[in-house]
């Protein structure tokens, strides 16, 4: 049962049947894709493309560390001290367990994150957490290389 319509709502009813709607939404859709393809395509300047972590290709690692129930301290001692056995044992690679985080503990990632950006960063060639497994990272060891020579003033 449809009830009757007052005088109102009959014209917006009549200019509604006269009056062809557009979806401008759509058309504003349309226009930017145009203008999109029209523009010249320029080359990434300056910016590094990141690839996708599973296309990462890491190194097969050689031996591993598993430092759960260790302090952050404590932990980075083990690895500097297995990146110095490895070293001596001519392996490369090394598997970094380190777990998700125990603030307890202090955070073991970031410690040993830190050490290979800063102390260790003329022996350890390469460093990624595992695409697959976040709570460990895989490191790539290599000869020490000499530091530069500081300039004299």
């Amino acid at each position: 049962m449809t009830m009757p319509l007052n005088a109102e709502e009959e014209f917006q009813l009549e200019w509604i049947k006269n009056h062809q709607m557009e979806d401008k939404d759509e058309l504003a859709e349309i226009q930017a894709e145009a203008e999109a393809e029209a523009r010249p395509q320029r080359a990434t300047r300056g910016k590094k493309m990141r690839r996708n972590p599973a296309a990462w290709e890491l190194p097969n690692p050689e031996d591993e560390i598993d430092l759960h129930g260790l302090t952050s301290e404590e932990a980075a001692e083990a690895v500097e001290r297995r990146i110095d056995d490895l070293l001596i044992a001519g392996l490369s690679v090394l598997r970094v367990i380190h777990g998700g985080g125990n603030p307890e503990y202090g955070n073991v990632k970031r410690i040993i994150d830190r050490k290979v950006r800063s102390e260790w960063k003329n022996r350890v060639v390469f460093y990624k957490v595992e695409p697959d497994n976040a709570g460990s990272s895989i490191m790539k060891i290599g000869k020490p290389r000499p530091q530069a020579a500081k300039k004299k003033k």
